[in-house]
């Protein structure tokens, strides 16, 4: 009862913690999940990438077996046969090159970058794309000719050369059951770009990674000199030719590391522009060693945008909503001050008159009233001075709410009186409480004035009765007590045993 307005603040505070926590588990709950959809969508665009790939790299295999078989057939075979005589060595080049070079310029309009033929040893036997250069042995810089003339089975995939890198088809070639050599068909990545960019109706963009070390240890050094470090990772490189149309990875700013391989993807944002689904996708080399990456550079199709606005929006919206409820809720601890105070005696901090009526309400509870006046009030005012009787108010105050129920009631009526409403108390039980009261204040200490009594008149309401009749006849039984030498109880019974 006692400061009723230190009370509300607790509870003002409390309620304010809890929507600037829960606004902070929303708002961190809207980021994760909108971070999910994000990854997710990102997700589902590099498997449709990887894909992508994965379909063109197979349309190429079998373009470049469809074209092997219709090609290379019992007469390319005899003429490798032969070329394992020195004597007919040349000759063999000259009809190769002579059946070969007419379909070569066919099929370089056709994406077809090399054509060229190989002798068991793994010596070049004839370039079709250079018939000049012939004679050396690619051993040691080919591993897809180590691999074909050990084996003898047919190989494709991607491999890093003499002429930058390119996918290689290599068939073995059998004369009488005996290996006579290989024949190679190799295609650029180029072409493999152009066939996906155009599915894609340039809203995808395809380009090549390729680690450092591999290329060095590709044997050719001058192949450097074709590709500049990658801005994301400066142990891979990219094709010197591509640098101008992948400013993004330099203008984003994005790193990370590309070792080891996996595939990923992520977003990456220039400035105001739309973002950009970037798919990371491992390459791997004729012999099945990851080698550098597809990297797919896709605009975002509105997917993204769409769920960081909504994103955007709702945290709006939940930042909205708690500045309201912070709001809403100060303005109702405001308005519960207020309202406290104004039922709030100010010296004491219990309950004023209009207070206690609020409280006490209109219903026909049964209490059991106790009208508390301190004796010689007046004089302690006169002899101490006011600062020492409102001291006393206070003291008072503070003694009897320490020795009464929640449930019970108590305020300043006015001056040095007070009431106690105590709830379904007989007249024996209010008298017992009044005594016990009484006798707390009679010995207890007030500073710079000693001891201090109080009268009490006790009335128990009656069924139907006005609070304001009530008070009445314990304001008559208090005057009894006054006049009876102050420092006592008087209820109706004891009362009538005076008067007798």
């Amino acid at each position: 009862m006692l400061n009723q307005n230190k009370s509300i603040w607790p509870v003002t505070l409390l309620k304010s913690a809890i929507v600037v926590l829960s606004a902070l588990v929303i708002y961190m709950v809207i980021d994760f999940y909108g971070e999910s959809e994000i990854e997710a969508a990102v997700e589902r665009a590099g498997a449709v990438h990887a894909q992508q790939i994965d379909l063109e790299l197979e349309s190429l295999k079998n373009s470049a077996d469809i074209v092997a078989s219709l090609i290379f057939d019992e007469k390319t075979c005899e003429a490798l046969h032969r070329a394992q005589s020195q004597m007919r060595f040349e000759d063999a080049r000259k009809a190769l090159l002579s059946r070969y070079r007419p379909i070569f310029d066919t099929l370089q309009r056709h994406a077809l970058k090399h054509l060229q033929f190989h002798l068991p040893d793994g010596r070049s036997f004839l370039r079709v794309h250079a018939p000049s250069k012939y004679g050396d042995s690619l051993l040691s810089i080919r591993p897809s000719i180590r691999i074909i003339t050990k084996e003898h089975k047919p190989l494709f995939g991607y491999e890093i050369g003499r002429y930058l890198g390119a996918y290689r088809a290599i068939y073995p070639l059998n004369c009488h059951h005996r290996y006579v050599g290989s024949a190679e068909l190799s295609f650029t990545f180029d072409a493999m770009k152009r066939a996906l960019e155009e599915v894609a109706k340039g809203e995808r963009h395809y380009y090549l990674l390729l680690e450092l070390d591999k290329i060095k240890r590709s044997g050719e050094a001058k192949l450097l000199h074709a590709f500049r470090r990658c801005a994301i990772d400066g142990r891979f490189a990219i094709d010197e030719k591509s640098i101008d149309n992948c400013k993004i990875f330099k203008q984003s700013g994005y790193r990370t590391d590309l070792l080891p391989y996996r595939p990923f993807s992520t977003v990456l944002h220039v400035d105001r522009e739309v973002p950009r689904i970037v798919s990371f996708h491992p390459l791997k080399d004729i012999g099945q060693e990851a080698c550098g990456y597809y990297v797919v550079v896709q605009k975002d199709n509105g997917v993204i945008e769409h769920i960081s606005s909504s994103m955007h929006l709702a945290k709006i919206a939940l930042i909205l909503a708690a500045a309201v409820a912070l709001i809403l809720i100060w303005m109702l601890h405001f308005y519960r001050k207020r309202a406290v105070a104004a039922s709030m005696d100010e010296l004491t901090g219990i309950y004023n008159r209009r207070g206690c009526m609020e409280r006490l309400g209109n219903g026909d509870r049964r209490y059991a009233l106790l009208f508390i006046d301190i004796d010689h009030f007046k004089e302690i005012n006169d002899t101490y001075g006011h600062e020492a009787g409102d001291r006393v108010l206070k003291e008072v105050a503070r003694v009897i709410a320490s020795h009464i129920r929640k449930d019970d009631i108590l305020c300043r009526y006015g001056g040095e009186e007070f009431l106690l409403f105590v709830a379904n108390a007989s007249e024996e039980q209010a008298r017992v409480i009044a005594e016990k009261l009484r006798k707390h204040i009679q010995i207890h200490e007030f500073e710079g004035i000693g001891k201090v009594t109080v009268s009490i008149g006790i009335a128990i309401r009656e069924r139907n009765e006005s609070i304001g009749s009530l008070i009445n006849r314990a304001d008559k039984n208090l005057y009894v007590a006054k006049k009876s030498g102050r420092n006592m109880v008087i209820t109706d019974s004891t009362k009538e045993e005076n008067e007798v």
